[in-house]
């Protein structure tokens, strides 16, 4: 900002082709093109690929290894009580939340899981695909 003091003033406020309006008046533009024109964004660049590297090395890895294990819990959880993908997530997430143990409102929601022994095969069944 130093080297073009002398370049740069604000004036009448102008509206230019592409709707921007500014009152930034620069009178140097010739010396100055260079630093814009082509701009070296060899770092920018680097960084971007270090950011993508990471996220489809550890993100993406770590979340495929989540969806392998909700798989594997609800293919489990199939085998002891028959019921639709979305009440199978219910019961983990709750599962889950709860410590391993059947809230009252999970009961509620499945009237089956009131028997103990099915209710603790559910949940042995959940929790060894998840801790495994």
């Amino acid at each position: 900002m130093e080297r073009y003091a002398s370049s740069y003033r604000f004036g009448k406020l102008t509206t230019y082709e592409d709707g921007t309006q500014s009152n930034f008046i620069f009178d140097d533009y010739a010396n100055t093109q260079f630093a814009w024109r082509y701009p070296d964004l060899t770092e920018h660049v680097l960084y971007t690929a270090r950011v993508v590297a990471h996220a489809v090395q550890n993100e993406m890895a770590q979340e495929a290894r989540i969806l392998v294990i909700f798989q594997r819990a609800q293919e489990r959880l199939k085998e002891v009580l028959e019921m639709p993908d979305q009440d199978t997530n219910r019961v983990i997430r709750s599962l889950k939340e709860n410590g391993w143990q059947v809230s009252g409102k999970l009961k509620q929601a499945y009237p089956q899981l009131t028997r103990q022994e099915l209710a603790q095969r559910v949940v042995e069944a959940v929790r060894s695909a998840v801790e495994e």
